[in-house]
């Protein structure tokens, strides 16, 4: 650890020619008074992403790393991979392959650690770079863009994490010193968040910065409708299910939970006839879009909701009488 400023590692598979943009940003981005290395880590892959990283070493610190285990929900053994293999620097980023950072990336991301010296998590602002044609309904409505397209911008003032929040997993980085507790990614669909999870409740803060800018380049993909509606779902169980499982003190949900299990029980019920209501509402809506956006909100939210209770349902931590069985 240590001998670079800043290792940003980037995990893909099969799309080279997105992973061609990102580092085209990061090469071209100024690194001024900053050792940087690039890593990026070949999921299984079999396109010329090798290729592609090769145009690359005369303008960037470039390594490429094979991983063919993929896991079971994504890119858990990829991100392993890229810590095992060694990552230098001081404060180690991760990046989506479909992420544009700013030309002042690097510079913001110093410079939000240098005013933080005692925090350890931190993002940057991100926003959505639409393909062409995309539905007025979907680019409008900040909600979607959070769960759907992991867009975070918490502004240009500095934001401490919030309690049960994690920053979006297309664009965070930490001190390499919180690898010295052994933490690693679970592979699970939410790696990101449980390990940002994991590490406050182990004591790390964490803090959203303003100069670090990145857009997300969406693919034109993620406008079907069908996918919308199967990440609602996922999104849904999954964000519940990460909050409370394991119990983490740290976390106001599970806390609550484990304080108050029947008003917490009694919360969530009532969340889920507001949801429900609230789903009812959206099918009155004439425009077809509109209708569909608004249904596909109410349903991440009775999923959310749902999961919610079964979860605490299942453990012993959450039980209303935790002296039985």
């Amino acid at each position: 650890m240590g001998q670079c400023d800043i290792s940003v590692v980037i995990c893909t598979r099969n799309r080279a020619a997105s992973l061609r943009q990102t580092l085209t940003c990061l090469a071209n981005a100024d690194r001024t008074g900053l050792r940087v290395e690039v890593i990026v880590v070949d999921n299984n892959g079999a396109d010329e992403t090798p290729e592609v990283l090769s145009t690359f070493e005369d303008r960037l610190h470039v390594r490429y790393v094979f991983e063919p285990r993929q896991g079971a929900y994504g890119k858990s053994h990829a991100l392993n991979r890229a810590l095992d293999e060694g990552c230098r620097g001081e404060i180690i980023a991760v990046l989506d392959d479909d992420m544009s950072p700013h030309a002042d990336w690097f510079q913001g991301v110093a410079a939000i650690c240098r005013r933080w010296p005692d925090k350890d998590l931190f993002t940057g602002r991100s926003y959505v770079i639409w393909p062409p044609d995309s539905p007025p309904e979907i680019r409008r409505n900040l909600t979607l863009q959070t769960w759907m397209y992991s867009i975070i911008d918490l502004g240009r003032e500095d934001i401490p994490l919030g309690n049960g929040r994690w920053f979006s997993g297309n664009h965070f980085w930490i001190r390499s010193r919180c690898l010295a507790s052994g933490i690693r990614f679970d592979d699970i669909w939410l790696t990101e968040p449980k390990l940002m999870l994991d590490l406050v409740e182990l004591g790390y803060g964490g803090i959203s910065g303003a100069d670090a800018v990145a857009g997300h380049r969406i693919q034109e993909r993620l406008l079907d409708k069908a996918r919308i509606a199967e990440r609602a779902i996922k999104v849904g169980r999954s964000n519940a299910e990460v909050r409370l499982r394991p119990f983490r003190r740290t976390v106001k949900h599970a806390s609550f939970f484990h304080k108050h299990p029947v008003l917490g029980r009694l919360f969530c019920c009532a969340r889920l006839v507001q949801s429900s209501f609230r789903w009812i509402q959206a099918q009155t809506r004439l425009a077809a879009t509109s209708r569909f956006v608004a249904t596909m909100i109410a349903t991440e939210q009775i999923t959310y909701h749902t999961q919610m209770l079964r979860t605490a349902g299942e453990m012993r931590e959450y039980r209303i009488f935790r002296g039985l069985g």
